[in-house]
């Protein structure tokens, strides 16, 4: 099955691969020059100069004099040239701090303005702290994790994102990919084993009912995306590509996370379960098993729901600030994409546990299960009925 599978995933991969993706217009803001600098200086002078977003070779001069009612700061270019922003206060304008990192858009007319701030320091730096605590605390296994993740990403920039962009059916196209990450990263992070094996089977089928079911959510509730500012940017600036069929992408990708780590925890519990009791039967480590499986479901699903949530507090909190009743928010599109959302992931889920614990215990090998990893394995000469740690 998972060679028929693999073959299906080459064959979606080479058929589907984009070969030319929809390109946004001249006038669409991500498009316009960034240009880095740092802030050498903050004071309230020259609150109306013409000068503000100009380069200049030299720093304006500071006339006498208290200033005005602005917070003035001024921005050296990592060439030695200078320009100046002025802010008011007004919210949502950044307070800036001297000796930060900005990054500026530039404008056809050589206009400079604040567009965000740098993090690429402070993102190297975090991003290498946590390789450091999953790499010593999961050792191997966890350097392959990272490698397994960085892939993952390869796949959707490389092939899901412009395959969206060049109108290539969305459903099709998140299946393969998904297809795709899970066939290099279940193996390289746990190995080429049963256990791997099975969970990867399990996921497949759990990915292709996430897809039907993703789809049947957003036809019943006539989503259309349309409630998203990005959604809409893309509508503006991006129109041949389809907000229904991101929407519908988005759904089977967010339930990879949770179907891959649901699975390869219920082929381990299988496995382990064989290995302490080789005579059990099929049936035994089934219903063993799924006591651990219904666990790791009741967590799971309030725990997507938590992860959703804390990703739309801002909106949270608008529609709590609304004069509507509580009928009328949740049955608003924005609110119902997000608990679709969740009830699709939930869903694949629960039904991810069953299938991959049905097939880890019909494949889980009886003559030599894979061992638990902190038992040597010269131990196994010694176990005959249920097995005790020593």
């Amino acid at each position: 099955m998972l060679a028929l599978a693999g073959i299906i995933t080459l064959v979606g991969l080479v058929s589907l691969w984009p070969s030319a993706a929809t390109k946004a217009g001249e006038d669409f803001p991500f498009n316009q020059p960034q240009v880095p600098g740092t802030v050498v200086k903050i004071d309230n002078h020259l609150c109306d100069s013409g000068l503000t977003g100009t380069r200049t070779e030299t720093a304006p001069l500071i006339p006498a004099g208290d200033g005005g009612d602005c917070t003035r700061a001024l921005v050296e270019f990592d060439d030695g040239d200078f320009t100046q922003l002025v802010h008011y206060g007004i919210a949502g304008e950044p307070e800036l701090a001297e000796g930060e990192r900005i990054v500026m858009s530039e404008t056809d007319g050589a206009l400079y303005s604040f567009a965000d701030y740098e993090r690429t320091g402070n993102l190297l730096l975090w991003g290498v702290i946590a390789a450091i605590v999953i790499i010593a605390i999961a050792a191997w296994q966890g350097l392959r994790a990272l490698i397994g993740l960085a892939y993952s990403l390869g796949v959707v920039f490389i092939f899901l994102v412009p395959g969206l962009m060049a109108g290539t059916n969305p459903l099709l196209l998140a299946l393969v990919a998904c297809a795709a990450i899970v066939f290099v990263a279940v193996p390289l992070v746990h190995g080429i084993n049963w256990k791997a094996a099975s969970s990867l089977g399990g996921v497949l089928i759990a990915l292709g009912l996430a897809g039907f079911l993703a789809w049947a959510a957003i036809d019943s509730a006539s989503l259309q995306g349309l409630s998203d500012d990005s959604n809409l940017k893309l509508l503006l600036y991006v129109p041949g590509v389809s907000i229904v069929g991101i929407l519908l992408c988005g759904f089977v990708v967010g339930a990879l996370g949770s179907l891959n780590d649901v699975a390869i925890a219920q082929a381990s519990t299988v496995n382990e379960l064989a290995y302490a009791q080789p005579e059990a039967s099929v049936w035994e480590l089934f219903v063993s098993a799924m006591k651990v499986g219904r666990d790791h479901i009741a967590s799971m699903v309030y725990t997507l729901v938590l992860t959703y949530t804390g990703a739309s507090l801002p909106l949270l909190i608008l529609i709590s600030a609304a004069d509507r009743t509580i009928a009328s928010t949740l049955s608003s599109e924005i609110v119902v994409t997000e608990l679709l959302r969740s009830g699709v992931g939930a869903i694949a889920l629960t039904l991810a546990v069953p299938l991959t614990t049905l097939i880890a215990a019909l494949t889980v090998s009886r003559s030599d299960p894979e061992p638990p990893r902190s038992t040597p394995r010269h131990s196994k000469k010694r176990r005959r009925g249920r097995y005790v740690h020593q």
